[in-house]
């Protein structure tokens, strides 16, 4: 692996890998953008290359795997190292607003263009022909896409996984893979954490029209019976049917069960993809998804954690409105 920072001075690139004490790369299904962090060599008057803010960052193996833009630096008086946080272009996603309404597009129109205003390039998308018809005023770029990735979720009954990469912007149907690596004690998975949190969870919804009136209750009754009733009232309109929302949400505030592991390096283990996991220890075995990982490389190591979720949940959003 091998990291290259370009000036944005004067456009010169240089080679930086050998004055990296660490860096990390890391990325969590709540945010589009991955980030590099990292820790180089430093002392004034040197003549060592610097990075600064505006500067871009390369990591690559065989071609790259991360180009971001330094936006946040530090250095003590007396440090001999400087720290660099690096994002991906994905970050002009999370700090541009649209204003934009769509009548009948579907997502993957509607990501091009909202893409295209601010010159992000595209990876690839897949193919919905979902016609949406919403609204934007004021909306964060990126909470637009997961709205509208979100939205055309509820009609297929997929989930997408949503991600910059060196190629551009990424969408991609969160699946379980036949080529899905595994993760072994006696391999492979250094330790593992498994924490079930019942703290968030929604087990019963009731209904009410505009008026307050009751209309009618969905539950979980295992899920009631273990941990008691905790309950969400939704409104419906008069030509709505709150059903599929209400099943929505007690599907999105089960009891949540996530692991966080600490494996040996695997470029494949990254936000969005899926482990088979097998710890005969604790009895932790399963195929979970990733939703968030950090990377690290140090002292000619390489490891990565992973936090770990044994549900298919992506990242939501329900930015702007429908237009009537």
């Amino acid at each position: 692996m091998r990291l290259y920072l370009t000036k944005h001075s004067n456009g010169l690139r240089r080679d930086i890998t050998d004055l990296a004490v660490s860096w990390s790369w890391s990325g969590d299904k709540a945010s589009i953008s991955r980030q590099l962090e990292v820790e180089i060599a430093f002392s004034e008057g040197s003549g060592l290359p610097v990075p600064e803010i505006g500067d871009l960052v390369t990591m690559e193996e065989t071609k790259p795997l991360f180009i971001g833009v330094v936006l946040r630096r530090s250095l003590g008086s007396e440090d001999h190292t400087m720290s660099a946080t690096c994002f991906d272009y994905g970050i002009y996603l999370h700090k541009n607003d649209c204003t934009a309404k769509f009548t009948g597009a579907a997502p993957e129109e509607i990501t091009r263009s909202l893409c295209a205003g601010k010159d992000i390039p595209v990876a690839s998308l897949p193919a919905t022909g979902i016609p949406l018809r919403r609204k934007f005023s004021a909306v964060k770029i990126n909470q637009a896409i997961t709205t509208v990735w979100s939205l055309a979720g509820e009609k297929t009954g997929k989930q997408y996984a949503i991600r910059y990469t060196p190629e551009g912007l990424l969408v991609k149907e969160r699946t379980v893979s036949a080529a899905n690596p595994v993760l072994k004690a006696a391999g492979n998975l250094m330790n593992a954490t498994t924490v079930e949190d019942a703290t968030s969870v929604i087990n019963s919804v009731a209904i009410y029209d505009k008026n307050g009136n009751f209309l009618r209750r969905l539950g979980d009754a295992a899920s009631q019976k273990l941990v008691g009733i905790m309950e969400a009232n939704l409104t419906q309109g008069d030509d709505s049917d709150a059903t599929d929302e209400a099943n929505q949400q007690l599907e999105a505030y089960k009891m949540q069960r996530t692991v966080t592991v600490n494996v040996l390096g695997d470029l494949s283990l990254i936000t969005g993809e899926t482990v088979v996991v097998q710890e005969s220890n604790t009895g932790l075995e399963g195929i979970f998804w990733i939703d968030a990982d950090v990377h690290t490389w140090k002292n000619n190591n390489y490891y990565a954690m992973l936090t770990l979720n044994c549900r298919n949940v992506a990242a939501t959003a329900s930015a702007g409105s429908e237009i009537k």
